[in-house]
């Protein structure tokens, strides 16, 4: 998009031979102190031993149960309406996003530890 625009105003300066390279693009940053920041993020922090423990655990959970009796379910959604999370701004200003649109399609995806697939719920 800044290529773009860059070439536009030379265009319309009257500026013959300018070439919006990437070069020029990364001077261009450096100069006006512009970086790619997130918006909004998480920690994703995960407690390791939280994690051994349940590695012991679990085994001795499912020890009962056959393969195709034991299911993994994920699922993924897609924010149709939500604005990008990340954005170029300059380093001395602080990256604030709005409110994330909810409105959104949510898919499970569930397979048993034999490989037997369900299929996809929507919701």
């Amino acid at each position: 998009m800044i290529h773009h625009k860059a070439k536009e105003i030379a265009d319309a300066l009257g500026i013959e031979n300018f070439s919006a390279s990437n070069g020029w693009l990364d001077r261009f940053r450096i100069r006006n102190s512009i970086a790619f920041r997130s918006l909004c993020g998480e920690a994703a922090d995960v407690d390791t031993s939280l994690c051994e423990d349940w590695q012991e655990r679990l085994p001795l959970l499912l020890a009962g149960y056959d393969d195709k009796d034991i299911f993994n379910m994920d699922e993924t959604a897609l924010f149709f309406r939500a604005l990008p999370n990340k954005i170029m701004i300059q380093k001395s200003k602080e990256a604030r996003g709005g409110k994330i649109p909810k409105e959104r399609p949510t898919i499970s995806f569930c397979v048993s530890a034999a490989g037997e697939e369900e299929k996809p719920l929507v919701i």
